[in-house]
């Protein structure tokens, strides 16, 4: 019995870091997984513990498997969890203010966990992203494509898989008045500049600068989503 237990945790956390991958971005919708072979190498478990986790990651609709094929991530996966119209359709319409409160609470938790749990690969990750930004900052379309990657690599290094659920949802419904946002003069680069000190603190696993720094990037949000440009 013992056995059987130490063997079905092991499934559950090989599963967990596919469900990982897929949430943090590593993994996108539609992409085929690693052979499983590549799979047990690459978390040191026999392919037995990988069938195993990926049986189940299919059964809750995040990967479909085909014989011959392979394994892909289900389109809908990232949405799987909790979809935006979940929430419309309970609840009806929510306005910008409630959500923006959600996510407040968020992204100021992420920040701080984040800089308790991050790995090194994360924290380059955050830095890339930030780099990248940088480069296509006079293309809002691909600037907010890859301010949403560096935010959810933030929610990644939290290595909660919840959390990083709740944050994807709190964002898609915020989004559109994000990508009006950064239209304004300097939001971009006023909110890079932020984000880099959150990376930062986050590098130095300094979970108060951390979370300050998250704080003083959702304030300045407030600020940008409730006022006009004239002021």
């Amino acid at each position: 019995m013992i056995e059987a237990a130490d063997r079905s945790t092991l499934v559950d956390r090989t599963a967990d870091r596919i469900r990982q991958m897929i949430f943090s971005g590593q993994l996108k919708p539609a992409e085929m997984l690693p052979s499983r072979k590549e799979l047990a190498s690459q978390f040191g478990v026999g392919i037995a513990t990988i069938h195993e986790a990926i049986k189940s990651l299919n059964a809750v609709g995040l990967v479909e498997s085909r014989p011959g094929r392979g394994t892909w991530v289900s389109l809908n996966a990232t949405q799987s969890i909790i979809h935006p119209s979940m929430i419309t359709n309970r609840f009806g319409p929510i306005d910008v203010q409630t959500i923006y409160e959600a996510r407040l609470a968020l992204e100021v938790s992420l920040a701080e966990l984040a800089a308790e749990k991050a790995t090194p690969a994360e924290v380059a990750q955050m830095m890339a992203y930030l780099d990248a930004a940088q480069e296509v900052i006079d293309d809002d379309a691909e600037f907010v494509r890859v301010d949403w990657d560096f935010h959810m690599t933030v929610a990644q290094a939290t290595h909660n898989v919840l959390l990083q659920a709740f944050y994807n949802l709190s964002r898609e419904l915020l989004l559109e008045f994000i990508t009006d946002v950064i239209k304004r003069p300097l939001v971009k680069q006023e909110a890079s500049a932020m984000h880099r000190e959150e990376a930062l603190a986050i590098a130095q696993h300094d979970p108060d600068a951390a979370r300050e720094a998250a704080r003083k990037h959702m304030l300045y949000l407030r600020q940008k989503l409730f006022t006009t440009e004239d002021g």
